[in-house]
Order: structure tokens, then sequence, then C-alpha cells
């Protein structure tokens, strides 16, 4: 049996994605769409496209917040600096062999100033960390991730500096590894 307060959590958690769009992203769907011109025999089939907007991410945040473990109350911390985020799946297919594809240099990226923080090549994958700032601060962040048969396309906004900082202060062995990326 709910306790009497647990039923209007529930509520809450359950009409949260419906309220907040988050079925549905059209920029990510747009890098799509980029991709499929850059490349014009591979094909992009979606699986999943997502987004999850500030009251979902809010929602969360406060849900980790109530556990007592202490890896939950980092996450709630984390997400406060989070505004949004949209994640798209895609199947891969007819791609060009991994060392011909440099997705960080579609043209939406050249044209909307974003830098390449990361990259990371594999023998079967390719990861590209991209950011943008705005008034000297990171506030987007691009994820791309790109295997034969599978690209995941992310996008994380919100005072990620101020992400940064958190994560480095609670994982201190990071920061030799992040010094220059982001200043």
């Amino acid at each position: 049996m709910l306790k009497r307060n647990a039923v209007p959590l529930l509520l809450v958690c359950l009409l949260a994605p419906l309220l907040s769009g988050c079925f549905y992203s059209r920029e990510i769907s747009h890098v799509r769409r980029d991709l499929e011109r850059q490349y014009p025999a591979a094909h992009f089939d979606r699986e999943v496209v997502v987004q999850i907007g500030p009251s979902t991410i809010r929602t969360l945040g406060w849900i980790a917040g109530r556990v007592p473990e202490e890896e939950a109350q980092m996450a709630s911390d984390y997400l406060r600096e989070i505004h949004r985020i949209k994640v798209g799946v895609y199947h891969v297919e007819d791609l060009p062999p991994l060392d011909e594809v440099d997705l960080p240099h579609l043209r939406r990226f050249e044209r909307d100033g974003w830098e390449v923080a990361v990259t990371v090549r594999e023998d079967d994958e390719v990861v590209w960390v991209l950011y943008r700032e705005w008034y000297d601060s990171v506030r987007d962040l691009y994820v791309l991730v790109l295997n034969e048969d599978e690209l995941v396309i992310a996008s994380v906004q919100g005072r990620l500096d101020a992400l940064l900082q958190q994560i480095v202060e609670d994982h201190g062995p990071f920061t030799s590894l992040l010094d220059g990326v982001w200043n």
C-alpha cells in the first residue's frame, strides 16, 4: 500500500514526461538530417529520440535528493546544473568507414560555433565531445558516438561549467584530464 504522500509523487513522475515534451527533439532530428546530406549513401533509422525538459530534470533531482545514498545526493546536485537533455539513437546502414567520418565538421556545428573538446577513436567506434560557450561559460554540450551499427547523439544544456566544477570537486583525480579542455 502506498503512503498518502507517495501518490502525488507517483502522479508527478508519470505525468512529467507528457508535460515536458519528452517524446521528440527537433534539434536531434535536424542533426540526423544534416548527416544524411553529408553522407548520402548512409541511412540513419530512428530507434529512439527523447527530450527531457527542466520539469522532469528537477523532479528527478528532487527524487535523488531524497535517497540517503551518497551517489544519489551527488546526482541530485549535478542535476541542478542541467536544464535540458536530448538524446537520439539511430540504426546506421551503408556508412563510409569510420576513419572517413567527421561529424564535428557538419555545417551545423561549424556555423553555430561548436568546438571539439575530445575525440576518441577506437577500431570499431568514434566518440566526439563538442561544446559551445555563451558569455565565456560552457552552456551546451554534444556527445556523438558512432560505430558501424549505431549512432547516438546526445545534447546537454545547462550551467555546465558549474557542473564540471562539482564533478572535479567530487572526483579529484579527473582534474588533470580536464586541464585546458574547458578553459
